[in-house]
Order: C-alpha cells, then sequence, then structure tokens
C-alpha cells in the first residue's frame, strides 16, 4: 500500500513525542484518558475508513469509558458465507468491520467507499459496552475461567472458552475472542479508527488503496499502553448487596455467576449457546453464530439498551431473546407473576 503523505507522518509523529513522550516511558493513565478523548486527524493516523475520530465517540455515556449516546453506538461486523457454510471474515477486504466513514469527508483525497465491502453477504450489527472494570477482568486468571468450564451446571449447561491460537482464554469482546485489554484497545484503534499499532499493524482496507500503510504500524505502542493504563483505573461498576434468591431460583446464576475469582461479575465469560433467534453466523475464534460470552451484568442498571446489538429497550425484552442453553431459565421466567417479574428487574437494577 502506499504510505500516508510525508506531513501525515510527521503530524503523527509529533502526537507520539507530545503525548506519549517516549517508547520507553512508564504507561500513564493520565496521556490515556487524554488520548481516549482525543479526536484524531488524517495527519495523526486516522483512516482511510474508520468509524468514530475518537474512542469517547462510542464511550461516553453515562460517563466516558461507558456506552454511546442513549445507550447505543453500533458497528457492523461483516463476512462472506459460503455455498458450505465455510465463514470467511474478509481480512484485507474490508472485513471484518465495515467502517462508516472515510477521511473524503475530511478533505482528504481517498477514492476507497465506506459501508459494508463489496463480496460481503453477512452483516452483524455490535453495539459498543462499557468499559468500567475492564481492568479486573483483564487481572482474572485464565485458570479461573477454565475451571468455570469444568464445573457442573443445572439445566444441562456446560460454558466453554474461546481458546486462542496463542493458547490464552478469550475474556473481551461480545464473543469471547480477545484475551487481553492490551489486544482489546490495540484492535480498537485499528478497527474503529483505522489507526495501525503494534498490537494490531496491518490495516483492513484493500491493497493499494489510498492512505494505507506498508505494515509500519501509525502509532507508538505507548500510545496503546496509555490507553489500556486509563482504562486500568476506570472503576469497575459495584453491584449491591440486594437480594438475588429470585435470580438465582430461575437459574440465571448458572451462567450469569455473581463472582468470577474476586470479581462481582456476573459472568463466567464462557461461550454458551444462544439459539436460533440470535445467531448472526459470524465465527470468532471457536465461538460460532448461536455462541455468545455471558455478557457481564454488573453495571447493568447504568444501560438503555441491551443484547449484543443493543435491540432491546428493556430488560424483559434481552430476557425473553434468550434461548439455547437459557431456554429452561426463560421458561421460568415466563411462570412468573407480574409482581415477582417486577421483582427480578428491580434486582437487575441494582447491578
Amino acid at each position: 500500500m502506499p504510505r500516508k503523505p510525508r506531513a501525515a507522518w510527521i503530524g503523527f509523529a509529533l502526537l507520539v513525542l507530545s503525548a506519549s513522550a517516549c517508547v520507553s516511558s512508564a504507561p500513564s493513565a493520565e496521556r490515556g484518558r487524554d488520548l481516549f478523548a482525543r479526536d484524531f486527524t488524517p495527519a495523526e493516523g486516522l483512516g482511510p475508513l474508520y468509524n468514530a475520530t475518537s474512542c469517547v465517540g462510542c464511550h461516553a455515556a453515562p460517563s466516558v469509558g461507558g456506552t454511546g449516546a442513549h445507550g447505543l453506538a453500533t458497528v457492523v461486523r461483516v463476512g462472506k458465507l459460503s455455498g458450505d457454510g465455510a465463514f470467511d471474515p474478509m481480512l484485507g477486504h474490508g472485513g471484518p468491520v465495515a467502517r462508516a466513514h472515510s477521511v473524503a469527508e475530511l478533505g482528504v483525497n481517498c477514492t476507497l467507499n465506506p459501508g459494508v465491502p463489496a463480496g460481503a453477504n453477512l452483516t452483524s450489527v455490535r453495539n459498543a459496552p462499557a468499559l468500567y472494570g475492564d481492568g479486573r477482568i483483564d487481572a482474572i486468571p485464565d485458570s479461573v475461567i477454565l475451571a468455570g468450564a469444568q464445573s457442573p451446571r443445572p439445566d444441562g449447561i456446560q460454558g466453554r472458552p474461546n481458546l486462542l491460537p496463542d493458547g490464552q482464554v478469550g475474556r473481551f469482546g461480545w464473543k469471547g475472542d480477545t484475551s487481553t485489554l492490551r489486544q482489546f484497545v490495540g484492535e480498537a484503534f485499528r478497527n474503529e479508527l483505522g489507526i495501525t499499532n503494534p498490537i494490531a499493524p496491518a490495516d483492513l482496507v484493500p491493497a493499494g488503496a489510498c492512505g494505507g500503510d506498508m505494515g509500519t504500524p501509525e502509532a507508538d505502542a505507548s500510545i496503546v499502553a496509555d490507553v489500556v493504563a486509563y482504562l486500568d483505573n476506570l472503576p469497575a461498576p459495584e453491584p449491591s448487596s440486594a437480594d438475588p434468591a429470585l435470580f438465582t431460583s430461575l437459574g440465571c446464576d448458572s451462567c450469569h455467576v455473581a463472582r468470577l475469582g474476586e470479581v462481582p461479575l456476573y459472568s463466567d465469560l464462557l461461550l454458551h449457546d444462544m439459539g436460533r433467534a440470535l445467531d448472526d453466523g459470524v465465527v470468532q475464534g471457536s465461538a460460532t453464530g448461536h455462541d455468545w460470552r455471558t455478557a457481564p451484568l454488573w453495571g447493568l442498571g447504568q444501560r438503555a439498551r441491551y443484547l449484543h446489538d443493543g435491540r432491546a429497550q428493556s430488560l424483559e425484552a434481552a430476557i425473553l431473546a434468550h434461548a439455547g442453553e437459557a431456554e429452561p431459565a426463560v421458561q421460568r421466567f415466563r411462570a412468573l407473576s407480574a409482581d415477582e417479574r417486577a421483582a427480578l428487574i428491580a434486582f437487575l437494577g441494582t447491578l
């Protein structure tokens, strides 16, 4: 790919020097906070295709690090499904994440078209999650997550880890395909802002496209380290001590375990079959279309939209969308009286 204009590299070099001092400097949460809120420009590596100009563009509500405005900040994962059912994430051909904007909108000469790339026949809407407490999730030992996969569960429930090629256990992302907060941040810079970095050095645009790079990361590793340091310090949600008896009696805690190790996460971070209604056809690691990582419920009371695509506008709608391994729990929920349903929803609001 042709390199970005010389002025872009000079501008980005100045950004690296001013914002991150030098590669050897210790990660700084203060610098990370500023970078998280920064609106990047094409001269600083933005694009050529992108979904947002800043991290806070998708993570601002109810405060910095949260979700999008009114609970929504969606992007589209794409892929190509062949006749034999094989899934192609279209790496190097505009996938696996479609981008909604081009630097042409900002006055840069670029002929790349944003949106779903040509050849894709499968799309999946994904809503940006809140990032509060991600530092604590990052610190959970793999062994703790793996132990949950060995524990017997009621209703035939059996979670499994999304084991990645490097042997690590996935824990971030709607399908648990990202193992560390560092990887999550690096890929977000590349996928959403179009800024390549040592963690995600290859752009997603086709080879030879305008404004692309030649494999040289556009961002210094210290920028990723600083944002990770900032997220490490974002306070985790603090679920109250409300009575979980009804939640437990329904079997919700079979997947949404109240504590994972020392973390009050309300998730086992494992993959579970969620049934046909939530099957998006997308394969990520060992997760197939109907597999989803148990979404952590801490901080649930601050959210306005639910499920991976934000389709559910109420907790009741989100519960009723569950199927697959969750079907027995959903049937028990359907059998509750109106007062019992209200009590459960009230409990969830305390998380």
